[in-house]
Formats: C-alpha cells, structure tokens, sequence
C-alpha cells in the first residue's frame, strides 16, 4: 500500500470538479494516509494536536490510528467509528477514506461483505473519479489484508474487478499492483519482488 502513495500522482490530482477547500482537505486526507502507512505515530500525533478541520470523524479516526501504531486502539474505538459509518450509510469521499484506514479490524466475512458492496458502487454510472479512486484502493488494501490473513479463496471477485479496469494511464498502476498481489498469492516471490522493484522505479 506504501506503493500507492509513495510513486503515483495523489488522489487530490484527481479532484478537477471538486472547489479549492475541498482539494485541501484531500491533501490532508492524503498526508494522513502517508503517515499511517509509514506507521509514523509521532507525525499522526502532530496532525493530532494541530487538526485545522472542523470535522469530529477525522478527529476520531486520528486518535483511533495514534492508538493503533502505539498499540492501544480498542474495539470499542473501532465500534464507534464503524458506527458512524453505517449510521449515515453514505457512500462518500469522507466515509470512504474513513473506512480504508479502518478495514484491518473487520471479520473477514464482514469485509468480504463490504468490499463487494464497494465493487458494485464503482461499477455505478454515479460514481465520480475521485470517489472510484478510493474504491479501487479500498478493493487493493483487501489484497493486502486477505494476503496477510492467508484468505486466498476470497480474493477472486476482486482480482476480476481489477483486471477488468480500463487500460488508461491513471488506471494502470492499480492493474500493475493487482498482477503483484496475484503473484503473491500464487507464491511466486520472485516475479512479485520483480514487479515491486519495477514499481518503486515509477
């Protein structure tokens, strides 16, 4: 996932009908996704303290990761925001990048469940770019969670979403990471250490 944000162009270059406010949100949405993949807690904590958005679920979701890389999040935590989620039962840009940092603490049948609602909604003509972007990396960080978690018959349904992406330049490194994950899966670490290598060029 350190991939994603470390060489391709941010998510926020992707929000052309979004107004300047909003843009500045998705570049601090970004930095707090950088940090939390880098597991930088102090950097998490500082963003913490100086929180310049009038938002209670980011503020949340802060604490929640600072709690997390330090080993102190609690269920209740994830509950709560978990909550929040289902409560509004909105599919947007805030409560999509709520639930990617949040995704390691579902049961597996629950995500699964989750991830396939996420599909479905990409698949949607509503569905705008920005709001696909985040769907696509929800769809990759289950790769990740699933690999981790040795879950490979539940993976498929991803795989073929991925797959089936057009092959267009802002599209082309998710098709890439999905090949890296499919080599994993097939224990094949020496071509996806080959693609990760490749991938850390771009």
């Amino acid at each position: 996932m350190n991939i994603l944000y470390k060489h391709e162009l941010s998510i926020v270059d992707f929000l052309h009908d979004f107004s300047n406010a909003e843009s500045r949100i998705g570049k601090y949405q970004d930095k707090i996704t950088a940090a939390y993949l880098d597991k930088d807690a102090a950097l998490l904590e500082e963003i913490y303290l100086h929180f310049k958005y009038e938002d209670a679920r980011t503020k949340r979701l802060l604490k929640f990761l600072v709690d997390e890389l330090n080993g102190i999040a609690t269920k209740k935590q994830f509950k709560q925001l978990n909550y929040i989620f289902f409560k509004q039962n909105k599919w947007d840009e805030e409560t999509l990048w709520l639930l990617f940092h949040i995704m390691d603490w579902y049961e597996m049948n629950d995500l699964q469940e989750l991830v396939d609602a996420v599909i479905k909604r990409c698949n949607s003509k509503n569905t705008n770019a920005r709001l696909r972007q985040l769907m696509i990396r929800i769809t990759i960080r289950y790769l990740d969670i699933c690999f981790k978690r040795g879950e490979k018959n539940k993976v498929d349904t991803v795989f073929d979403f991925l797959k089936s992406l057009p092959n267009t330049a802002d599209m082309r490194m998710y098709k890439i990471i999905a090949v890296y994950y499919d080599k994993l899966f097939g224990q094949k670490y020496d071509e996806a250490s080959d693609i990760a290598n490749l991938l850390k060029e771009i």
